[in-house]
């Protein structure tokens, strides 16, 4: 069925997870175990710079600089954390949108602890610190270690400005009679469903703007606080949209993201969800989405109280002017 177009912010596009993904890096040419993981000998041409000699062997297959600090994979390959990190987080937005059972919650994302396919022999591994070989590296290469220690801090002041997130949007749902009892034996064709949006950081979202089909009354619902969802009965399933309004500060990382209803730059994301009625044996599904956001440090040390006030009063105009109750004053000629 088609959506609301005339209480519809904006058009939205269905999201996919791999538009809010960091584009994948070329493939290395994959290597073999022996080829990283030989030891010190004098066959094996070690790597000069001006400041200290580095063994090849120490070096990450994937950037090519000291293993800084070193992680082992399941499949006992060795590369730097950053490297692996950032391959793991790029390996899941090739993924397929995961739909999962609506027990779940959101939790932090970790793209460290993630089971990713290994970048040298592609087999699905996970990767932990070698504490015992960064502690031979950190002193065997002090001055480089201290040079690339320096550079992974500026680097991890710049990342805190990204965030990634992992969304759920799905919908509960039962089988319920005239009477509004539940039924199991699927005779009834009435269903009570619960549509919702819940986020690893709920701390951030503003609001949650829920359009429905435009025979439902009233179409357009706003939630502005936990737990973003809401209850209907019907008879069929449609695709509803939930705009997420991100809070004063922040922005979505995505192509899909539109202007907030407050003028903040991608302050807004549209992700669509067609309601379920059978996954999980009947009691409904969710979509996970692994999504970033910006923080603008200009925002920090702000008076946050200050802009919610600001944010709701916008929000109350906005109401009064879509329900036709309010009018920008005209200015008075003289």
């Amino acid at each position: 069925m088609s959506k609301q177009s005339a209480t519809q912010p904006r058009r939205s596009q269905r999201l996919k997870p791999s538009s809010h993904q960091t584009p994948q890096p070329p493939s290395p040419t994959p290597l073999t175990p022996q080829n990283i993981t030989k030891d010190h000998s004098a066959q094996s041409p070690p790597i000069s710079s001006p400041e200290e000699t580095i063994h090849e062997d120490d070096l990450c297959p994937i950037c090519h600089l000291l293993l800084h600090p070193p992680v082992t994979t399941t499949c006992n390959h060795t590369l730097c954390q950053p490297c692996f990190a950032y391959w793991a987080e790029t390996s899941l937005s090739q993924r397929p949108l995961q739909v999962v059972s609506i027990d779940d919650e959101p939790a932090d994302f970790d793209a460290s602890d993630l089971e990713a396919k290994c970048p040298m022999c592609r087999t699905l591994t996970t990767a932990r610190l070698d504490i015992r070989r960064e502690e031979r590296l950190r002193a065997q290469y002090p001055r480089t270690w201290r040079e690339l220690e320096s550079e992974r801090e500026r680097e991890r002041e710049g990342s805190e400005r990204v965030q990634t997130l992992t969304v759920f949007v799905g919908n509960r749902h039962r089988e319920v009679d005239a009477e509004g009892r539940v039924r199991e034996d699927g005779a009834s064709n009435r269903h009570e469903w619960t549509f919702f949006v819940k986020s690893s950081r709920d701390d951030i979202v503003e609001e949650v703007q829920i359009l429905l089909h435009p025979t439902f009354r009233p179409s357009r619902v706003i939630r502005q606080r936990p737990p973003f969802e809401i209850s209907r009965l019907g008879w069929g399933v449609f695709t509803l949209t939930a705009y997420i309004v991100l809070k004063a500060g922040y922005s979505w990382a995505s192509s899909d993201a539109e202007d907030s209803p407050d003028g903040a730059a991608k302050g807004m994301l549209p992700l669509e969800w067609t309601l379920d009625f059978d996954g999980f044996g009947g009691k409904g599904s969710m979509g996970k989405f692994r999504l970033k956001v910006k923080h603008d440090r200009e925002w920090e040390g702000e008076d946050q109280e200050g802009a919610r006030d600001a944010a709701e009063w916008a929000r109350t105009v906005r109401g009064y002017q879509r329900d036709g109750r309010y009018a920008e004053e005209e200015e008075e000629e003289d």
